[in-house]
C-alpha cells in the first residue's frame, strides 16, 4: 500500500460519515481535495489550503493560513482536518481556531497519523516522511486534552489500518497477506491503528432565567464563593 491508497480508505471513511452531518456550512483545512466531501448533505463546501492549486476545485476555495481563518466566529457546522494538524508544530493554534468558527453544537473531525503505532514508527525513521504531512504527530491523548480545554466533548474516536506501511511494489504481496490484522487488531488494540479519526462537538454552557450556569472546579472549597444550593449564580 502506498499512501495514494491510505488516503482513498480514508475518504472512504468518511464518504461513511459525512450524510449524518447536516448544516449550512462545511469548512475542510487541506492542501488537497476529498471525494468524500461530495456525500455531505450540507450545501455550502469551502476548502482552504496553504497552498495553491492547479486543478478546479470541486468546491469553494481559499489559499491561507489554518490559525487565521477569514470566517466570522460561530459560523461553521462541520469543520474537516484530515492531516492538517501534522503541518504545525503549534497545532493548538488550528484546534483553537477551528473551534472559534465552529457554531454552538457544531462538529470538528480529525484525522491523523498515530504515533503510537507502526505508521508512527515509520513516520520517524522514514526520510521523507509521507506526503500528507509535515514531520508533526500528536497524539489522540494530546488531542483529548485540546478539545477537553476548550470545553467540547468527545462523541467519536476509531483508528484502523493495523498492518505495517508496506510502500514498494514487492511487498505489496505481504500487505494483503496481512489483511486479517484489520479483523482482529481493532479488538485487541483499539487505538492502535495506524490512522485515528477524531469527532469532538462544541458545548455552550446552557442559561436559564437566573443566570448562567457556573461549573467551579473540584479544587475550589471556600463555601462562601461556592454557588447557591440550586447551582446557579445569581445577578
Amino acid at each position: 500500500m502506498n499512501h495514494n491508497d491510505a488516503l482513498k480508505l480514508e475518504d472512504k471513511r468518511l464518504s461513511a460519515l459525512l450524510p449524518n452531518y447536516a448544516g449550512r456550512l462545511l469548512l475542510q483545512l487541506s492542501n488537497y481535495d476529498l471525494f468524500s466531501i461530495k456525500t455531505s448533505p450540507i450545501l455550502h463546501k469551502i476548502r482552504v489550503s496553504q497552498l495553491p492549486t492547479s486543478l478546479t476545485p470541486s468546491h469553494s476555495f481559499l489559499q491561507g493560513a489554518y490559525s487565521e481563518l477569514p470566517f466570522a466566529s460561530e459560523s461553521i457546522n462541520l469543520v474537516l482536518l484530515p492531516h492538517t494538524l501534522e503541518l504545525d508544530k503549534n497545532a493548538k493554534l488550528i484546534i483553537n481556531e477551528a473551534w472559534r468558527v465552529l457554531i454552538p453544537n457544531g462538529h470538528l473531525i480529525i484525522l491523523g497519523v498515530n504515533p503510537i503505532s507502526l505508521w508512527g514508527l515509520y513516520h520517524l525513521f522514514s526520510c521523507p516522511p509521507p506526503p500528507w504531512n509535515g514531520g508533526y504527530l500528536y497524539t489522540i491523548q494530546t488531542i483529548y486534552r485540546w478539545i477537553h480545554h476548550l470545553g467540547g466533548e468527545i462523541t467519536h474516536t476509531e483508528s484502523f489500518l493495523f498492518r505495517p506501511l508496506l510502500t514498494s511494489t514487492p511487498e505489496k504481496w505481504m500487505f494483503d497477506k496481512l489483511n486479517w490484522l484489520e479483523k482482529i487488531l481493532p479488538w485487541l488494540f483499539p487505538y492502535l491503528g495506524g490512522i485515528y479519526l477524531i469527532i469532538a462537538q462544541k458545548q455552550v454552557r446552557r442559561l436559564n432565567h437566573l443566570g448562567l450556569v457556573w461549573q467551579f472546579p473540584p479544587v475550589l472549597g471556600n463555601k462562601a464563593l461556592a454557588p447557591n444550593a440550586r447551582g446557579v449564580h445569581r445577578v
